[in-house]
């Protein structure tokens, strides 16, 4: 008998025995004969390995050292899976006793060591045909029993057939048609498509196709004949016509054909997709318009703006950026309430659209900034369009019964001058209009090339940090994380300052990228873990209640040095406890999605500290990394906390975010929280941590411990 199945694929014998002369036999003598061989050399290998692999026959050793041959093949009756496998037993044993045993525990054979080889393979022929006949005969069972079912059940299912059928056709919300195919006429059709076409449910039935009222222009009746006649099926994915009162019915038309009793006939389906085409019109209106104001965002501005300098280039045009940014707005909203705010900046919106020309393109992109791009011939053009935009505004707005004034100050950019590209325009009126601000606000001025003074400066400070870490420069300051339901502070994150010995303090903005760029974040993030970790600790052995210190880790300190021992260092030379130190990761580190960045934040994991993501949300990947990488909390951008009042969209994502931070068991943290009304709807949206000026800024290390032994006197006054 060969050792095949009918489908040509190998008997699969598993041997199970702890002695490799015992295999080498069995397993030479099998595969010669063209079995598959598999082996296991004890009881729980045997157990796992036929669960797996399910083969046609067992021959089992009794004596393993694990778990003996009886008991294996218990378990192996007692499983699903493998409880029909033929299982023959391999004994030295020769009493009546053992033979019963292996009988009992599920066998349906034995061989005696040692083997006579043909006997052998003649069981394991023998059982593996009666496995097959028992499989077999099994199958035809189950089938003819099917076979059965379906009978007595096919009349009750034709009963019904016609009726459930017939209904499902009548009430159908798309039209539906059959036509013949070969005589190309209706054979019947459901209220839904009469009702389309304008005619008669009775009196489309027998009617050629083609003459149908929408089908009869254009030959389109036709054409479908054709294509299903030809091809069996159809889609116009958009038809139109308009029925007899004007109105434009807009379908998808799907066909399809089918035979009964040899004759060709094919079912259309016609779907209204008038409400689809709609709300896709609304989808594409959100997407590139501020749903405030109903001005193009900034991804429409960008586009157009494109557009205008490609029509600049070619005909030797100029392009004019204005971005406005209205004085005193955040004043407004703060006193009198983002729903206000809202008002005025829809008013300031369509102001700005009375201004402008036809061609030219009024933007917002959040919070009180405006963009206006227009093709002009110059810079006097682009200051006469500033100056009509600042008198526009100039009247009061009515707004809740009250007088409101608001002003602009407007950065002017000109296209080819200022820059190339919708970026670099942007940035160059961004920079004009910070000069306009700090001059004094309500007017305009053009970007040029004097305002790049502050490269000089980029240069003076490169060359003054070089040292300002040995020289004792830097400091850092604390601001603190607070729970909002109680107000308590959680914790504090480090902030590096830097005490320029003539300039003063410098913006971390400024002096950061430079220590970036100069590849001095390595050595001064070290004294920043270093002094951070002794500060907890000294605050900690001061009696004050302990305080989660929050530290930022640059890609450049992830990578570039060992960042596990100086990690393990800065908690080993303050004594601080690791879960009293927090790591927080930019997405610059968590975009680099390799088996090296998991390694560290393992390692990192390991020494005990915590690990969060900051400015959370920015970047287009960061939600397929929450689940990958080993964090304990995020947090969320101070750009999203900034428009969460005025802005819908902005509001969703902050709250999306909140939700999937819960989902996936990680704490949250809301950034840059300034005002009641960002804290009110955080706290109703359940966040548990804020941070921001609203509770206070960063604090030098006295004032910093003033605020804490102020939470431990409240903690012990409490306890």
């Amino acid at each position: 008998m060969s050792a095949r199945t009918k489908s040509g694929e190998r008997d699969t014998v598993l041997i199970v025995d702890d002695s490799p002369v015992n295999l080498g036999v069995v397993v030479e003598h099998l595969e010669e004969h063209g079995y598959e061989v598999l082996v296991a050399l004890g009881g729980y290998e045997a157990l796992e390995r036929a669960a797996f692999a399910v083969p046609d026959l067992i021959l089992l050793d009794v004596m393993m050292p694990d778990l003996d041959g009886h008991e294996t093949c218990r378990r192996l009756k007692l499983r699903k899976g493998t409880r029909d496998i033929p299982v023959i037993f391999m004994t030295a044993l020769n009493d009546v006793d053992s033979k019963i045993a292996a009988f009992d525990a599920g066998g349906i054979d034995y061989v005696s060591k040692p083997f006579q080889v043909e006997e052998l393979l003649a069981r394991v022929r023998t059982h593996i045909a009666l496995r097959r006949a028992h499989v077999s005969l099994d199958a035809q069972k189950t089938q003819l029993e099917a076979e059965i079912k379906a009978r007595q059940s096919a009349e009750v299912a034709l009963r019904d057939s016609e009726q459930r059928h017939r209904r499902l056709f009548e009430t159908a919300g798309d039209g539906i048609l059959v036509i013949d195919c070969e005589h190309g006429t209706v054979i019947d059709a459901n209220a839904r498509c009469a009702a389309m076409f304008g005619i008669e449910v009775g009196t489309l039935k027998g009617k050629s196709f083609a003459t149908l009222p929408p089908f009869k222009y254009a030959n389109a009746g036709y054409a479908a004949l054709s294509a299903l006649r030809e091809e069996g099926e159809m889609k116009w994915e958009d038809w139109s016509w308009a029925d007899p009162d004007g109105t434009l019915v807009s379908v998808e038309v799907i066909g399809s054909t089918y035979h009964v009793g040899g004759r060709p006939l094919a079912q259309c389906t016609f779907r209204d997709i008038r409400e689809r085409k709609e709300a896709d019109a609304r989808i594409r209106h959100l997407a590139l318009h501020d749903a405030l104001t109903g001005l193009p965002n900034r991804t429409m501005l960008a586009d157009r703006l494109t557009v205008a300098i490609a029509h600049a280039r070619r005909d030797r045009n100029q392009v004019a950026l204005l971005l406005l940014d209205l004085d005193h707005f955040k004043h407004v909203n703060d006193s009198l309430g983002h729903f206000v705010g809202d008002e005025l900046l829809e008013k300031v919106s369509m102001r700005l659209r009375g201004v402008l020309r036809d061609g030219d393109t009024a933007a917002r992109l959040g919070g009180d900034e405006f963009v206006v791009a227009a093709e002009l011939s110059g810079p006097a053009d682009a200051e006469a369009l500033a100056e009509r935009i600042i008198a526009a505004l100039e009247p009061a707005f009515s707004i809740a019964g009250r007088e409101l004034h608001i002003g602009a100050s407007i950065g002017i950019s000109l296209y080819p001058g200022d820059g190339d590209s919708p970026a670099a325009l942007l940035q160059a009126a961004d920079t004009a209009m910070y000069q306009v601000k700090k001059k004094g606000r309500g007017t305009h001025r053009l970007f040029s090339r004097d305002l790049s003074m502050a490269a000089e400066r980029w240069h003076i400070l490169s060359h003054d940090l070089h040292g300002a870490c040995a020289r004792g420069e830097f400091e850092l300051h604390f601001q603190p994380q607070v729970l909002l339901e109680t107000g308590m502070i959680t914790g504090l994150e480090a902030l590096l300052r830097w005490h320029h010995p003539t300039q003063g303090l410098i913006a971390p903005g400024l002096f950061i990228p430079l220590l970036e760029e100069h590849g001095q974040m390595v050595e001064v993030g070290r004294w920043v873990l270093g002094m951070a970790c002794a500060q907890a600790a000294a605050w900690q052995a001061a009696g004050l209640a302990p305080v989660r210190i929050a530290v930022n880790l640059s890609s450049q300190q992830f990578y570039r040095g060992d960042i596990v021992a100086v990690v393990a260092d800065a908690l080993e030379r303050s004594g601080l406890a690791p879960q009293w130190l927090e790591l927080e990761l930019t997405e610059s580190i968590t975009l680099d999605d390799t088996e090296r960045t998991l390694r560290i934040m393992r390692d990192l994991k390991g020494l005990g500290v915590a690990l969060s993501l900051d400015d959370f949300g920015t970047g287009w990947s960061s939600l397929g990394y929450l689940r990958r990488f080993p964090l304990d909390r995020i947090k969320i951008d101070r750009s999203f906390i900034r428009d969460l009042v005025n802005d819908a969209g902005t509001a969703a994502i902050v709250y999306s975010i909140l939700d999937l931070a819960r989902q996936l068991n990680l704490d949250c943290v809301a950034e840059g929280v300034e005002t009641a009304e960002q804290l009110e709807l955080l706290r109703h949206k359940s966040c548990p941590v804020m941070q921001g000026f609203l509770f206070s800024q960063g604090l030098n290390t006295a004032d910093t411990t003033e605020l804490l032994t102020a939470r431990t006197s409240m903690m012990a006054l409490q306890s």
